[in-house]
């Protein structure tokens, strides 16, 4: 796996110093990760600066889940691995970690229930944000707008009394990340910005991503598609981590 950002070279200067260098978001060193069916990913090495953007790019099969769960502390590297996220050391201090980064996108981790109405969805996942002592009152379209516009942005919000059933791939995505956002994470990881599959639509994840990151929340993302980044319009170009490791991995192009 590829270096994502190069370490700040410091100076000591007498001239007006400008913003601070960003601080690391995510340390990893000889990153690994085996199961008893073999390698998942690894080795990998990781600097990611503090709200930044960074696309990990990898196939089917080359452990960009486990990579993205195990930077989330869902999951526990091999022994020998060095890895520190939001200057917690996992997996030692996972449990932080997950207090503080939060999942979306991930098959059988965040999935929506189809048949339920998006106010359902939302209250359930702020019920299970709150004290177990707190009522959560229903959720009205106001208190979804608060909730769900800054991920959204520009594009209409679903009414809340539609089924997830009826969403397309893109809003299905966004209420993704929005209830992964109520978490008000430091550190947001999306797997498998693919599911969305027309590059126009998925154009609008990625820019939503990208504005995610500019509020100061650092965005991991994963895609299989090698040349995602080129073929994509961006503010500014994210950071890329080609993920050529593991056992139905190719080498990157």
């Amino acid at each position: 796996m590829s270096h994502v950002t190069p370490t700040p070279h410091l100076e000591t200067t007498d001239e007006p110093q400008g913003p601070p260098a960003p601080q690391s978001a995510v340390t990893a060193r000889e990153l690994t990760l085996h199961t008893r069916r073999g390698a998942v990913y690894g080795p990998v090495d990781l600097e990611v600066a503090a709200g930044s953007l960074v696309v990990v790019q990898g196939p089917q099969g080359g452990g960009r889940s486990s990579l993205l769960l195990t930077l989330a502390g869902r999951m526990v590297p091999d022994r020998g691995s060095v890895l520190t996220v939001l200057g917690e050391s996992l997996p030692r201090r996972r449990r932080a970690v997950q207090a503080r980064a939060a999942v979306a996108g991930f098959a059988g981790v965040d999935d929506l229930d189809e048949s339920v109405t998006v106010a359902a969805t939302v209250r359930e996942r702020l019920a299970w944000l709150s004290p177990w002592y707190r009522r959560v009152a229903r959720v009205d379209q106001r208190t979804f707008a608060a909730l769900a516009q800054p991920v959204f942005g520009e594009r209409p919000l679903p009414r809340v009394d539609s089924l997830v059933w009826d969403l397309d791939e893109v809003d299905a995505m966004l209420l993704r990340l929005t209830l992964a956002m109520a978490q008000h994470p430091d550190l947001l990881v999306v797997d498998d910005v693919d599911q969305v599959h027309d590059s126009v639509r998925r154009q609008t994840v990625w820019s939503r991503l990208e504005a995610i990151s500019a509020t100061g929340t650092t965005v991991i993302a994963s895609v299989a598609s090698f040349d995602e980044v080129a073929r994509m319009r961006w503010d500014h170009r994210p950071e890329q981590v080609m993920l050529a490791t593991g056992p139905h991995a190719v080498p990157a192009t």
